[in-house]
C-alpha cells in the first residue's frame, strides 16, 4: 500500500544540500534507499525558507522561467539528478466562482482518479494539505483498454498536512486528490526509472471499478506520432510503422501503429489486423485487431 513514514527529524537542510544528496548518495532507483531518505526530504521541508528563495531567484531570471518545466502550472521544478528529480506541487482550495471549478479541478487534477507510471516520496510543506482517498490494484492484471474492469482494493481516506511523508509505488496505488481547506505546497522527489515509457498510467472510474482512458504521457506522444503517419507519410513510414507494430514494448503504441499501417495499406488492412491478432501477446492489441477484423468483415458482407 501507499506508505506513510513517521520521522522526527527537527534539523533542517539547505536546498543545495539535498541536491547534492540526490546527485552524491542516493540511488533512486532503489526503493529501500528512497524510503529511509525520507528523513532527508523531511529536514528540507523543514527549512521554511528555502522555497521563497528559490522562487525569488526563478523570478529575477523571470525572461527564462523554467524553461525545462514541462508539468502544468501549480509545479515548480526544483532541481535534476540522475534518474529523479525534486519539485514543489501548489494545491489550492476551489475559488468561490463556480463557473471556473471545472477548470480548476481539470489543473489540479482533483477528483480525477488515478495512478502514476513512477514512485515518488512526498511531504507536505506548506498548509494542511489536499485530502486523498487512495486504492490499489496489480498491473499485471489488466491491459490497459477504456472500460477495463479492475480490482480495486480501498486503503484510505488521508491528507498530506505539513511534516507529513508518503512514498507512492509506481503503476499500483491510486489516489484522488480533493482540494484542501487553505493553500498548500507539497514537496515531491520524482523517480524516473526505464519502466516510466513501458509503463501505462490511467484514469480510473472508483465507482464502476473500470479503467477510464490513458494519461498523457511520453508514450501517449508516440500514439500522436503513429497517427499523425496516416496522414503525412511516405513508403518509408509503412516500413517504420511496420517494424513498430511488431517490436515497440508498449501495447498501446504497437496498437496504434497497426491502426496507422492498416489505413495507409488499406488493400491489405485485414492481413495486417489478422497478424496482428494471431501473433501479439497482448490482450489489448488482440480486442483492438479483433474489433477491426469483425468491422471488416461486416463491411464485406
Amino acid at each position: 500500500m501507499a506508505i506513510t513514514i513517521d520521522s522526527n527529524v527537527k534539523e533542517s537542510i539547505s536546498l543545495e544540500e539535498y541536491l547534492e544528496f540526490m546527485e552524491g548518495s542516493l540511488d533512486p532507483l532503489n526503493q529501500d534507499q528512497v524510503l529511509d531518505s525520507a528523513s532527508k526530504l523531511k529536514a528540507l521541508a523543514n527549512n521554511q525558507q528555502f522555497l521563497a528563495e528559490k522562487l525569488n531567484q526563478e523570478l529575477r531570471n523571470w525572461r527564462d522561467f523554467q524553461p525545462n518545466n514541462a508539468y502544468s502550472a501549480q509545479t515548480l521544478t526544483l532541481g535534476r539528478a540522475k534518474s529523479c528529480f525534486l519539485r514543489a506541487n501548489m494545491w489550492a482550495p476551489l475559488t468561490k466562482v463556480e463557473n471556473n471549478h471545472d477548470w480548476e479541478k481539470r489543473l489540479y487534477a482533483y477528483s480525477q482518479p488515478h495512478d502514476h507510471n513512477f514512485s515518488f516520496l512526498t511531504v507536505g510543506y506548506f498548509g494542511p494539505g489536499y485530502k486523498t482517498v487512495i486504492y490499489e490494484y496489480d498491473p499485471d492484471s489488466v491491459s490497459g483498454y477504456s472500460g477495463e474492469k479492475v480490482n480495486l482494493r480501498f486503503l484510505e481516506r488521508t491528507t498530506l498536512p505539513q511534516g507529513k511523508i508518503m512514498f507512492y509505488r509506481a503503476s499500483k496505488d491510486i489516489h484522488s486528490q480533493e482540494p484542501p481547506e487553505d493553500f498548500s505546497i507539497s514537496i515531491n522527489l520524482m523517480i524516473v526509472s526505464p519502466e516510466v515509457s513501458v509503463r501505462g498510467q490511467y484514469w480510473f472510474d472508483l465507482d464502476a471499478g473500470i479503467i477510464i482512458r490513458q494519461v498523457q504521457n511520453p508514450a501517449s506522444t508516440r500514439l500522436m506520432l503513429c497517427r499523425l503517419a496516416r496522414y503525412i507519410s511516405n513508403d518509408e513510414t509503412k516500413d517504420i510503422l511496420n517494424t513498430i507494430a511488431k517490436q515497440h514494448h508498449f501495447p498501446n503504441v504497437r496498437a496504434a501503429a497497426y491502426e496507422s499501417l492498416s489505413f495507409v495499406e488499406s488493400k491489405d488492412a485485414y492481413r495486417i489486423w489478422r497478424y496482428a491478432f494471431d501473433c501479439d501477446k497482448s490482450p489489448l492489441v488482440k480486442s483492438i485487431a479483433e474489433d477491426a477484423l469483425r468491422n471488416l468483415s461486416d463491411s464485406f458482407t
